[in-house]
């Protein structure tokens, strides 16, 4: 017999008895089976996102396709595959030690594809005990009956198999094949032979995961193990997590989801094409038909939308560039109002301009939110095309509004224009905030969607400062308080609502700040009774939030997941120590510590010499400006950004005063207190002005 055929018939034999041991018996179910790929960068390479392996997914047309945040605040490469395994997270810097202890060497039996387990488990463990959240490392791994299986290459790194680890450091089955590298030195049967090995290892597991050869490889073999996976077969593709320094996103792809391949999102995210790394494990469990535990905190990936890999490159560029581009953007916003002030003073002399330039730059401060907007429904436009447009389009707005609205009416506009135009991107989705340079930064992992808390107080500060320049003149009265409350419960709403601000902090912040307000505006002297209500304030909001939340998500909106869904007055402390240790953390980071004292020293300062504001055009103004400063000490203590809500909300109020200390010479005031009253032969004289002074301001306007 021709040797040839003996070859081929020998061949013909091995691929029946391979798929013998991978194929379901005749007339039997296939059983759920997931694969978890992880595909490492070529060798060689920059450590960092890796193009070349989102195109090689995205070559793979059954896969949906997105990116995935690895962790919450700073990155390394093992923290992102401990968040994978414990399907829930915590900014590294709330562990202690905030470094990850070395994991490994994965130790084996000799017996082939037997059992191994992660030296130095114990010291992962006590580290994930000092976090302020319950966090169990190897969780994934736990809930699958008969556990995980890892599939590596001889001199991979031992924390590559930490996915597949469960609470005590084991893994169920450990298989080593040669995989080859990038240079190509693997032939296609070798690629062939990983592929069928990890279909005959799922076949064993609930849960395999394969770390790929580097590069072009992994793709190939990824290639071979989607062409291979049959029913009931989820595969989960992404970049294994490398050593770099900064790395907020990296490409992900699944096959397997219900539905055909699209783009794919969840609800921690909400976003089109965008996951969170703690979203894997859930994905899995579900898919296995397994009750997914109450510490994770993920939520299982959805394939829905469209399928497009060309938009997923400019969606992270450019959120990676919105951390470095947001200081600079607003201190030259600064930087332009001090230009605009020496070269109008260098020309008209400082007596003409100075009332003017400080009601445009305290305006300009208050354009900013809608602004900020601009660049991002343009794409990623370059970093100097931002400038341009945040510094010239908050100066000009500022101009403008300073130029056909009467003092102290200005702040009416740009408050009713970023307040729509914000509710309106919320309720389409915010994706104008997400991509904005003050937006929620999804990129590294703390929020994805909604207003973040770098917008806030700031908000807060601005519709006080609307409500303040529309009551412009009344006296107290209930009516007038009861319109702050009123101005305060809808964009409590706004911000609060888990469909649109998803900020239930904004609940204590919104309402501490229009009850300070409100209640200033009421007649009479403070009681017992409005003190109460001022103390209870913050309750009632987080009250009236959970009602709206019922109402409009039907308990499942983002309050409800968040803080309702706490079963127990435990995992409340849990939630308060973490929003605590944050933001004393904050507080403590970089000039952080300088930047609040000031703020703090600012707000000092213009309590103590409020005399410099008068005469104020009716009693809300000092109301708004209390309630703005009460709004972002409430968020201080409330939010796990701390300090950020104080100096938002202090560089805010600041512009309302400069506007405020804007006062031209021939402003007319509003205030339309009632008569005095008098009797027999006393002469009347008209009513003063709310807070005048006997001497008028001689400065021009």
């Amino acid at each position: 017999m021709n040797h040839r055929y003996v070859v081929a018939l020998l061949a013909a034999i091995a691929t029946l008895a391979t798929l013998a041991l991978i194929a379901p018996a005749a007339g039997a179910a296939a059983p759920d089976e997931a694969i978890l790929v992880l595909l490492p960068q070529r060798e060689g390479a920059t450590p960092g996102y890796d193009q070349g392996i989102a195109d090689g997914l995205a070559s793979i047309p059954s896969l949906s396709l997105g990116l995935t945040s690895a962790t919450q605040g700073s990155y390394v490469r093992e923290q992102a595959l401990l968040d994978i395994s414990q399907g829930t997270r915590v900014s590294r810097s709330t562990y202690s030690p905030k470094g990850v202890p070395p994991v490994g060497p994965l130790a084996t039996t000799r017996a082939l594809n037997g059992p191994g387990f992660l030296a130095n488990w114990q010291r992962i463990i006590k580290r994930a005990e000092t976090a302020p959240q319950t966090i169990e490392p190897g969780l994934l791994a736990e809930s699958i009956p008969g556990g995980s299986a890892f599939i590596g290459s001889p001199g991979a790194a031992a924390e590559d198999a930490i996915p597949a680890a469960d609470r005590s450091g084991g893994i169920a089955a450990v298989a080593v094949s040669g995989g080859g590298s990038a240079r190509g030195d693997a032939g296609p049967e070798l690629l062939l032979k990983r592929a069928l090995l990890v279909q005959e290892m799922a076949g064993r597991y609930g849960l395999v995961v394969f770390s790929a050869s580097p590069g072009s490889r992994g793709i190939m073999e990824l290639r071979r193990i989607v062409a291979l996976a049959g029913p009931g077969q989820l595969v989960i593709a992404t970049q294994s997590p490398p050593e770099a320094a900064i790395l907020p996103l990296l490409p992900i792809a699944v096959s397997g989801l219900e539905g055909p391949a699209a783009g794919l999102t969840s609800n921690s995210t909400n976003l089109p094409g965008l996951v969170a790394g703690i979203d894997i494990a859930p994905t899995v469990l579900e898919y296995l038909d397994l009750e997914v535990p109450e510490e994770m905190k993920g939520q299982a990936m959805r394939s829905e939308g469209e399928r497009d890999p060309a938009a997923l490159t400019p969606f992270r560029d450019r959120l990676d560039d919105l951390g470095p581009r947001r200081n600079p953007a607003l201190a030259l916003v600064g930087l332009a109002w001090l230009g605009l002030f020496l070269a109008s003073g260098a020309i008209a002399g400082l007596d003409r301009v100075r009332l003017p330039v400080r009601r445009i730059g305290g305006l300009a401060i208050l354009w900013i939110p809608t602004v900020i907007l601009i660049p991002a429904a343009l794409g990623n436009p370059s970093r100097e095309v931002e400038y341009l447009i945040i510094v010239a389009g908050s100066l000009g707005l500022g101009w403008l509004t300073d130029r056909f609205l009467p003092w102290p009416r200005a702040p009416l506009a740009p408050a009713i224009v970023g307040l729509a135009a914000i509710t309106v991107d919320l309720a389409l989705g915010s994706h104008l905030i997400t991509r904005s340079i003050l937006g929620p930064n999804p990129g590294y992992g703390s929020r994805f969607y909604g207003v973040g808390n770098e917008l806030k107080s700031g908000l807060m500060v601005l519709l006080l400062a609307g409500v303040a320049a529309a009551l412009t003149g009344r006296p107290k009265s209930r009516q007038s308080a009861l319109i702050v409350l009123g101005c305060g419960l809808v964009l409590g709403a706004i911000l609060g609502s888990g469909r649109l601000g998803a900020g239930v902090g904004a609940a204590f912040i919104v309402a501490g700040a229009s009850a300070v307000a409100a209640i200033m505006m009421l007649p009479g002297r403070m009681s017992g009774r409005r003190i109460a209500i001022l103390v209870l304030s913050p309750a009632i909001g987080l009250a009236l939030l959970a009602g709206l939340d019922a109402l409009t998500a039907g308990g499942q909106g983002h309050l409800s997941n968040s803080v309702l869904s706490l079963d127990s007055f435990g995992a409340f402390l849990e939630t308060v120590e973490r929003r605590s240790t944050l933001a004393w953390q904050q507080l403590w980071r970089d000039a952080m510590p300088v930047i609040t004292l000031i703020c703090l020293l600012a707000a000092a300062f213009a309590i103590r010499n409020r005399q410099m504001f008068k005469p104020f055009d009716g009693p809300i103004w000092p109301a708004a400006l209390i309630g703005g400063l009460a709004g972002g000490l409430v968020g201080s203590f409330t939010e796990d950004s701390g300090p950020l809500l104080i100096v938002v909300a202090t560089v805010t109020l600041a512009g309302v005063c400069s506007y405020l200390l804007g006062r031209p010479a021939d402003a007319v005031t509003e205030t339309r207190d009632p008569p005095p009253r008098h009797s027999g032969t006393e002469t009347s004289h008209p009513p003063p002005r709310y807070g005048a002074t006997e001497t008028p301001d001689p400065s021009p306007r």
